[in-house]
């Protein structure tokens, strides 16, 4: 029987594996030996194919010398005992601490999937010092992939990647979204609408994902507050609280509705009127197409990735990045025009299923790899 080909994957936490990569395991699964390194690894295992390998790395994501030291030696022996012929490394931390290790330890192939960049939102020399190690990465790497066409061409324009050495999957995304999954449903709706003691006809703008200053989440709060006094609507933000200062920003209107944590995205999708992603960088907005796939339309920043996410007026909206007088009148337009709304959500589900299904993004990916390997 021939012996099959080990692969790698690393990310800083299982949700990243969790929420993009699930499909991808599957599918590489079958014709690999896959192993999969991030920070509390056996919380996936339910998830995925019982001889997909686990090995827990204590990553974290914020900067802290002596942990990611550590981090990175457990990386560099595990890549010299288990030697993996191809590494694929996604999010930040593990790309740079993978990048360094795989090189040392000599893998074969590295690859690394970038997603999005620390260094867009920083100045002086952080960002200076996050340019280098996206740099350095990608000269480590034998080949990049992007998660979207307009963050490739940025990456390529500040002379982070070559052309040559990087590849968009299909219309970019990293895992796609499950369309039987993500879907509309108005018994969902009516249920989460009257456990909020919110009206059927009231409007409600959605936000879901990490809650922090880079996701725009106070600009969004500040023009909601300019328009909520005259007229029956909601702000849900839905995620992980990470910034403490935010819940001020919450508390002080009680029409901004803090609905906690989630593990079942396509339930909220429902209840919203509108997806909101304010963000000041974004790979690609991953969010925006699984909440289209549930006939929501979106609302988002002009920056590269969001606006591969959204096709404007067509299957949402795009406003100026930060700026809190074009968020409200774009919130304004939405309010007003209902109707237009549910034909851009009717656009956003067909554009999800013909561009961005799972399985089309999985195949793409197999291809890739087969090509790499060959």
């Amino acid at each position: 029987m021939k012996k099959k080909i080990k692969i790698a994957l690393i990310a800083t936490s299982d949700f990243t594996f969790k929420s993009f990569m699930l499909t991808n395991i599957k599918r590489l699964s079958k014709d690999f030996n896959l192993l999969i390194c991030c920070n509390n690894a056996l919380s996936i295992k339910k998830f995925i194919p019982k001889n997909v390998s686990l090995n827990n790395i204590n990553f974290v994501r914020k900067p802290n010398l002596l942990i990611d030291i550590v981090s990175f030696f457990s990386l560099l022996y595990f890549f010299l005992k288990n030697k993996p012929y191809l590494t694929i490394s996604l999010t930040p931390k593990a790309g740079f601490l993978t990048a360094l290790a795989s090189f040392i330890a000599r893998v074969s192939y590295r690859i690394h999937w970038f997603t999005g960049q620390l260094w867009v939102t920083k100045k002086g020399l952080t960002r200076v010092f996050y340019k280098i190690l996206d740099k350095v990465i990608f000269l480590l790497s034998h080949h990049v992939l992007v998660d979207s066409n307009s963050q490739k061409k940025f990456l390529i324009s500040t002379g982070i990647i070559r052309k040559q050495k990087s590849t968009v999957l299909l219309n970019g995304s990293v895992g796609g979204v499950n369309i039987k999954k993500f879907k509309y449903s108005n018994k969902e709706r009516n249920i989460f609408r009257k456990k909020l003691k919110i009206r059927k006809n009231d409007f409600i703008f959605l936000y879901l994902g990490r809650i922090n200053r880079d996701k725009g989440i106070i600009e969004l709060i500040k023009a909601f507050k300019k328009i909520d006094k005259f007229y029956k609507v909601f702000l849900i933000l839905v995620g992980p609280i990470e910034e403490n200062f935010i819940k001020n920003y919450i508390k002080q209107n009680k029409k901004v509705i803090y609905a906690g944590k989630t593990n079942n995205p396509e339930k909220w999708f429902s209840v919203g009127d509108i997806i909101c992603l304010p963000s000041f960088r974004e790979g690609f907005g991953s969010v925006i197409i699984e909440a289209g796939a549930c006939n929501l339309p979106a609302l988002g920043s002009n920056i590269y990735g969001i606006s591969d996410a959204i096709e404007q007026n067509k299957t949402g909206i795009l406003h100026k990045v930060g700026n809190v007088n074009d968020i409200k009148n774009k919130m304004l337009f939405a309010i007003k025009n209902k109707k237009l709304l549910k034909k851009y959500g009717q656009r956003a589900r067909k554009r999800v299923k013909k561009k961005f299904e799972e399985n089309l993004l999985s195949q793409h990916f197999l291809e890739f790899i087969n090509s790499r390997i060959s």
